[in-house]
């Protein structure tokens, strides 16, 4: 329970607790989807702003309307329970006064053990939109009240019917079984009674497959409409292909990134944070493990070409928006870090992973080369020595690509921690002996 007081000193409580992801947005329940986003949004309760909930995001989801704020998104992010609204409004503003979206919550418990005895009537909170986007909200809004999914959050499942088919007639002349026990057939009955089962089992597919291709020629007569509708718009000259396609994405029951969006002059730099913030999702999700699997670093292609893979072939992103929305991480404090090698190379990887860090794991890696192997006669104290690697074993060791991996022993010995030896057999990397001082480089010396 939050108790704070608006710009009038009053106190007003706001019990409604947000989870957020990595990337700072709202963490969805099960079965719950994200319809719009709007930035530049403030709270007010009742007449009043709240004070530190004045410049944030508004998300809307099938189940809440959510609050996370631009300074202190840990901190001062709310949800407003959908299942527990009585009434919305819409407020169209007037002259310097905001558009707004009224939720008016049911009337709640007072407060016991608290210096102040709340009143019970109902909490109006109020969506303060100061850069458009509050009648996509409002429409939205009422779409999901209307639909109201969050019954379905804790309805039991479809029960499944395991049972083998069995024929009434053949009942009325065979004796009952238990319901998980099935009657032993043999002889020349059983193989009839079994021929029987699979007849009544096919007429039951096959009815079923008409039904399914009823319903698919259906949806067909739909999507040629569609089409249709679609090529006589596009021949007009002065259409506009955004709002074309976005309302051909609706009529077919798909809801894209952009869709979700304000369409006010904003909403390009609002798809580019959205964009950033998801693909930081889709990277620090530890069920995916993608940057795991990459050794904790893979080049901003390979992330673009698995992210398109992953949306199957629906609303991909081009590249230079990719570019541009990884380009956001550090200025919406996300926990990855785009990072440029000296050739150009863009990489990706956490944000608290630095060169130093990098150069330590190699460095502890070339460490464990200081041994000799019974069946290898060398011509140098490995011992004392160890022995060189190249770019290719390090990428088998670390998971990284061949690329990266290059890139990295290239970044170790501009510190000065390894040194090349160039060979007929390639490059390879070792530690630095050459250089006075730099064989003693040890992590404790890095600023890890």
């Amino acid at each position: 329970m939050e108790v704070m007081k608006n710009s009038e000193g009053r106190h007003t409580t706001m019990d409604h607790h947000l989870d957020l992801t990595t990337a700072l947005r709202p963490s969805l329940l099960p079965d719950e989807t994200l319809l719009f986003v709007q930035d530049t949004v403030g709270l007010y309760e009742g007449k009043f702003k709240i004070p530190g909930f004045q410049t944030g995001y508004a998300y809307l989801t099938s189940h809440r309307a959510c609050y996370v704020d631009n300074a202190e998104p840990r901190q001062n992010s709310v949800a407003i329970n959908l299942k527990e609204v009585e009434k919305y409004e819409f407020y169209g503003g007037f002259l310097k006064s905001s558009a707004k979206v009224l939720l008016s919550e049911s009337p709640g418990p007072s407060l016991e053990n608290q210096a102040s005895v709340f009143d019970k009537d109902p909490e109006v909170i109020k969506f303060s939109f100061r850069a458009g986007g509050e009648k996509i909200f409002y429409e939205r809004l009422k779409g999901a009240m209307t639909q109201r999914k969050w019954l379905l959050q804790n309805a039991p499942p479809i029960p499944k019917f395991d049972q083998p088919f069995s024929s009434p007639v053949l009942d009325s002349r065979q004796p009952q079984h238990a319901p998980n026990s099935r009657p032993k057939v043999v002889g020349i009955a059983g193989l009839e009674r079994r021929g029987l089962e699979l007849r009544k089992n096919n007429e039951t597919v096959i009815g079923s497959a008409f039904e399914d291709l009823e319903a698919l020629m259906a949806s067909a007569k739909e999507v040629i409409a569609l089409a249709e509708r679609f090529a006589h718009r596009a021949a007009d000259k002065g259409v506009d292909d955004d709002a074309l396609l976005v309302e051909s994405a609706t009529a077919l029951g798909m809801v894209t990134t952009k869709n979700m969006l304000g369409s006010k002059a904003g909403s390009e730099s609002l798809y580019l944070s959205e964009l950033s913030r998801n693909v930081a999702e889709f990277l620090t999700d530890d069920a995916k493990g993608i940057l795991r699997k990459e050794g904790g670093i893979m080049s901003l292609v390979d992330l673009w070409a698995v992210f398109n893979r992953t949306r199957g072939g629906v609303e991909l992103v081009s590249p230079a928006d990719f570019e541009k929305a990884a380009r956001l991480w550090d200025t919406l404090n996300l926990p990855v870090r785009l990072r440029q090698f000296k050739n150009g190379l863009l990489v990706v990887q956490q944000h608290d992973w630095t060169d130093d860090k990098t150069v330590a794991q190699l460095l502890t890696w070339l460490q464990e080369f200081h041994v000799v192997s019974p069946n290898e006669d060398q011509s140098w104290d490995v011992e004392a020595f160890g022995r060189g690697v190249t770019a290719q074993e390090a990428a088998m060791r670390f998971g990284w690509s061949i690329g990266v991996a290059s890139e990295e022993l290239e970044m170790a010995e501009e510190k000065g921690a390894v040194c090349r030896e160039e060979g007929v057999e390639g490059i390879k990397y070792w530690e630095n002996w050459l250089v006075p001082g730099q064989h003693g480089m040890t992590k404790e010396s890095l600023d890890i």
